[in-house]
């Protein structure tokens, strides 16, 4: 809000520019500065593409795209930091449409929230839902997972935010997010869960289609060839002992599919 009588009308100089400047003044001058450009850049091609370094360390930590940096950056400039052009350019290119190599670490709210979309449990807001953030012990309010996993709703550690990527993962949180992962597909009772299991089908066809249906069926996860090999040996582990369990099915497979770290990317 421009309050007349607080205003300074005198000539001033910011930025090496003198003029009598109001505040869209000095906000437009902003913008037009490279550092600008590129600080917005980094941060576009870190919330769509793949992690970066945190903040602090961009002033020494190059960008793992230099070329792709500087290609969003000279559209802001060109176009005087419209952001329309900006996202253009950014969804059109090669790095944004090669993107999907599952290089962003989920946060535990992405994490949880997509768990659950796929299991089916929640399909709307519900009683019991506010216990993934928080829930009660002993009539004592006590962290539920997602704090657990790093991540207190509507409650950051600083002003600057959570600190995103592979800060999200350490030993304890990822025990966490695999054990959450574990448990939300362990009961075939969920319709998600019971769907995902009708369409992959039974354990009689081979272990590598059952597989390569699970991570597709799961989002098209791409996993490490150790990863895949992994999974294929416990299929055929499936197999050789459904005979003597009628407990094993082909859902001890997509449990097992979706409790690897590379279900923790996206």
């Amino acid at each position: 809000m421009f309050v007349a009588d607080d205003h300074d009308y005198s000539e001033k100089t910011f930025l090496g520019e003198t003029g009598n400047f109001d505040g869209e003044d000095i906000i437009d001058i902003i913008v037009r500065q490279p550092a600008t450009a590129r600080f917005i850049s980094r941060h576009l091609y870190n919330f769509f593409v793949e992690d970066e370094v945190q903040v602090p360390s961009w002033a020494t930590e190059p960008p793992k795209d230099e070329a792709a940096i500087q290609q969003l950056s000279r559209v802001f400039l060109d176009t005087g930091g419209q952001m329309r052009a900006v996202l253009s350019e950014l969804f059109n290119s090669d790095f944004f449409k090669n993107a999907r190599q599952f290089k962003k670490v989920k946060s535990p709210t992405e994490l949880v929230a997509g768990v659950l979309k796929q299991t089916g449990e929640f399909s709307s807001p519900k009683p019991g839902m506010f216990q993934l953030a928080i829930t009660t012990l002993n009539g004592s309010l006590v962290e539920g997972p997602m704090a657990i996993m790093g991540q207190r709703l509507m409650n950051p550690p600083t002003v600057e935010g959570w600190h995103t990527g592979h800060e999200w993962i350490d030993s304890g949180t990822l025990s966490e997010r695999i054990g959450f992962v574990e448990s939300q597909f362990d009961d075939l009772n969920k319709p998600g869960v019971s769907d995902m299991v009708q369409r992959i089908g039974d354990l009689d066809a081979e272990p590598s289609e059952l597989v390569d249906r699970c991570l597709d069926i799961l989002g098209g996860i791409s996993v490490s060839e150790q990863t895949y090999a992994s999974l294929v040996d416990y299929a055929q582990e499936l197999r050789d002992i459904k005979d003597e369990s009628a407990s094993v099915g082909v859902h001890n497979l997509l449990q097992m599919t979706a409790s690897t770290v590379d279900y923790q990317f996206a």
